[in-house]
């Protein structure tokens, strides 16, 4: 075979390849990535809590939740503090307030639970408000707050 006729049969080569490289990178799966959803956190409100008929005790907590979300909700209920008077505080978990938490899977619209939880002498008041903490450990808050008088 002569050097020409080598070169010729090259030279044919590449269309053929270039086509085929084109065939082929058409065919490859194309990288489309889908967007992650969104986090929807769950949208809570904080409902009356109601106390023994003979006194001295709350018997139940209710919340009230009209959105679960799409993060799974790991632990939810009520903080509360009693206090001598309705003076606002901040009420949040892992602070010096009690938590009243709730036992059942949380469901939309009302959820409750029985407490029992005594009221202290020398207090004069009650505030709490719902809170439902998420994998990963954000907390949303209810964005009422309730202050009973007993």
């Amino acid at each position: 075979m002569t050097f020409i006729h080598k070169f010729t049969r090259r030279k044919n080569l590449l269309p053929l390849t270039g086509a085929l490289m084109m065939f082929v990178a058409s065919c490859a799966p194309k990288y489309n990535p889908t967007p992650a959803p969104d986090r929807l956190l769950p949208e809570i409100q904080t409902g009356a809590a109601t106390f023994s008929a003979s006194g001295g005790v709350v018997e139940n907590f209710y919340l009230n939740f009209k959105s679960l979300g799409n993060v799974p909700i790991e632990e939810y209920g009520i903080v509360y503090a009693f206090l001598p008077d309705t003076t606002a505080v901040n009420l949040v978990i892992g602070s010096s307030y009690p938590t009243a938490k709730f036992k059942n899977a949380p469901r939309i619209g009302a959820n409750t639970e029985t407490f029992n939880i005594s009221l202290p002498t020398g207090m004069h008041a009650l505030s709490y408000r719902a809170y439902a903490k998420v994998v990963g450990g954000e907390v949303r808050y209810a964005p009422n707050r309730i202050n009973k008088t007993y």
